[in-house]
């Protein structure tokens, strides 16, 4: 393990005692052993196991279609919750942080929610570029570098392209969504990564229906890939949705 030189040890605590680390959810300051989400806040937040309805709902719908071969998930959304906020944050007000934070804890669920498969590379969810100019970055890109520092896994963050802008999935119901994201993704021709046989992990913030991360799985398996496996931050029960 390697030894930090005296000067930055100082060096770094005089920064955390000018600027005490707080969360990301509360802004609260937080204790040493708190990470980057205090424990008042990480409690407000559901986690999901193997053992959720939940989760082993998504995970069978998503199998059915043929195109997942498995899935990885650690929260449960709940509209106005603490996650929703962190989310928002995320995804709009530029707090990339978030995203490296909830990948790493992401890739902890992966021996119990994926078993033993060796993935060779990490897909985020593409944007569309009208939209990452938009926005400035693409959020799901942030959760899969989180997730490649705990596990070591390589991510093709130029792999997967959408080929048409299409609308937001917010306010559409199932079919919808569907229809919306039918054959909008594709495998980037310059790509050099040798997609043939390989093993991927396709990466959302959020998967509702799923009709997103389905998509993107086709158009990996067309181009040659031998299993895509899926992973979310978190699945929102739709039961009640149309």
């Amino acid at each position: 393990m390697r030894t930090l030189h005296p000067i930055r040890v100082f060096a770094r605590a005089v920064y955390q005692l000018v600027y005490p680390p707080t969360c990301l959810a509360c802004a609260a300051f937080l204790a040493d052993d708190d990470g980057k989400i205090c424990g008042a806040c990480r409690s407000q937040i559901k986690e999901l196991s193997i053992h959720d309805e939940l989760y082993r709902e998504k995970r069978e719908q998503l199998l059915q279609h043929g195109h997942i071969a498995g899935l990885a998930s650690r929260f449960r959304f709940e509209k106005d919750g603490t996650l929703q906020n962190l989310i928002h944050q995320l995804k709009y007000d530029e707090m990339t942080v978030i995203g490296l934070e909830f990948g790493r804890m992401l890739a902890e669920t992966f021996p119990a929610m994926l078993g033993e498969c060796t993935l060779a590379g990490i897909v985020p969810v593409p944007l569309h570029p009208v939209k990452q100019r938009e926005r400035g970055y693409n959020q799901s890109l942030y959760i899969a570098r989180g997730i490649s520092e705990r596990t070591g896994i390589v991510v093709l963050p130029n792999l997967l392209r959408r080929t048409r802008h299409t609308r937001s999935q917010t306010k559409l119901n199932a079919d919808e969504r569907r229809v919306n994201v039918a054959e909008a993704f594709a495998v980037n021709r310059r790509s050099r990564f040798p997609i043939g046989g390989s093993t991927l992990l396709l990466v959302d913030d959020i998967i509702t229906t799923g009709a997103t991360i389905v998509e993107c799985a086709k158009a990996l398996k067309a181009a040659g890939a031998r299993r895509v496996f899926a992973a979310s931050l978190a699945i929102p029960d739709t039961s009640h949705m149309p």
